[in-house]
């Protein structure tokens, strides 16, 4: 098989994927660092259509070849740490380029040899490459795991063919017993590198994808779930409390005399007042709780496995954060206080809108009683039919 046809065939299509990239980063947000990718085909194409000549080239050629090719390794390893806000290892990949770049002219000027040359040339790649896998581990979000495993085992791929071809160089007499196996060594590369510039096409799609899902499930103003959210997001828990036979309690929450604060001092105090309030319900819920804004200053926490007392005691517990928290907006310092709705289900009973009617409901029990308290809704079981609205209250002051 002739595998220098695939080389040059392999090198014509980095340059077409090279061109896609830079026609689509423009139109792909936080694409930093992705720009890298589409330069670095440059000199892998090249670099490639020069090692498909073999060493019927002259001799300046000879002595780019290897640091025009470890540059497009190069470059992908410092836009792959761009892309993920890493420190870019100009210095590694500087002294990988650089010393390539002494080592072939010396092996080209004063000590023809090709086998050193290719010597250089797999050292520098299995650095490059070994850098880029260990630069992946940094990706941990579950909906990019499989992406990163992807460029890691054609990163991962690259490295060990380098590795391989560099011991079969070590090996006296090896390499003339195996030519054909360090050619298609070298093919594979080739092949293994169109793979890694598609899996970061792919990370950067599927980092896309992942914000655009955040913009349709977060509350722009404040960075927790909206209503969209959270009813995709109790879908899952309930169907888990079911399952297991967990209660499930919402508590709706609203800050007292919000519409004075927008009049007094202005919408973007109020603004910043929502987002304090929010960050304050979500500091109180690190865990697996959720916290989301359902409209206007009114935020839902949803509390898996809290029964009726858990819940009010939970419940307590933030209006007396709210109430000592100083609310830093507009140069000044705010003091407010909230009132909270409790709703409780057990697991077989478990139903979102039904639980959110009730928490709502007992909210507006706690404003009429005079803000700044908890109120509890009753089970549905306890509503008497004559009185379908009719709540049992636990006020305090």
């Amino acid at each position: 098989m002739d595998f220098s046809i695939v080389s040059l065939a392999a090198a014509v299509l980095g340059l077409l994927l090279a061109l896609v990239l830079v026609l689509t980063i423009p139109h792909v947000p936080d694409a930093e660092g992705a720009g890298y990718w589409a330069l670095a085909f440059l000199p892998l194409g090249l670099g490639s259509a020069l090692v498909a000549r073999g060493e019927a080239l002259p001799a300046l050629l000879l002595m780019l070849r290897e640091p025009l090719l470890l540059s497009g390794y190069a470059l992908l390893l410092i836009g792959l740490r761009q892309y993920l806000r890493l420190g870019q290892p100009w210095a590694l990949a500087g002294a990988v380029v650089f010393g390539a770049m002494v080592l072939s002219a010396l092996f080209v000027a004063l000590y023809p040899s090709p086998s050193a040359r290719l010597g250089i040339r797999v050292c520098g790649i299995a650095v490059l490459m070994g850098a880029a896998v260990w630069s992946l581990q940094t990706v941990q979000e579950p909906s990019l795991r499989g992406v990163r495993c992807f460029l890691q085992c054609a990163c991962g791929l690259i490295a060990a063919l380098a590795i391989l071809r560099l011991f079969l160089l070590l090996v006296p007499g090896a390499l003339e017993g195996v030519q054909s196996i360090v050619q298609l060594a070298g093919m594979i590369t080739t092949l293994s590198v169109l793979a890694v510039i598609c899996g970061l096409v792919l990370l950067m799609t599927a980092r896309m994808n992942e914000a655009l899902l955040q913009l349709t499930i977060r509350d722009a103003l404040t960075g927790v779930f909206n209503r969209r959210g959270l009813d995709d997001a109790m879908a899952t828990v309930l169907s888990f409390a079911k399952r297991v036979g967990r209660p499930v309690a919402v508590l709706v929450c609203d800050i007292d005399h919000f519409k004075r604060v927008n009049d007094t001092h202005g919408h973007g105090v109020g603004d910043e007042v929502l987002r304090q309030f929010a960050r304050c319900l979500a500091d109180a819920f690190p865990q697996a709780d959720l916290v989301g804004r359902l409209g206007g200053e009114e935020f839902a926490v949803v509390l898996p496995g809290a029964d009726e007392p858990t819940a009010t005691r939970e419940a307590e517990r933030v209006r007396a954060l709210v109430a000592e928290h100083a609310f830093i907006a507009g140069g000044g310092e705010l003091r407010l206080t909230a009132s909270i709705g409790i709703a409780c289900s057990p697991a077989a009973q478990a139903a979102w809108k039904e639980l959110i009617a009730r928490a709502d409901a007992a909210l507006y029990e706690a404003k009429s009683q005079g803000r700044n308290r908890c109120v509890v809704a009753p089970a549905v079981n306890d509503l008497a039919p004559s009185e379908p609205g009719r709540l049992i209250t636990e006020a305090h002051a």
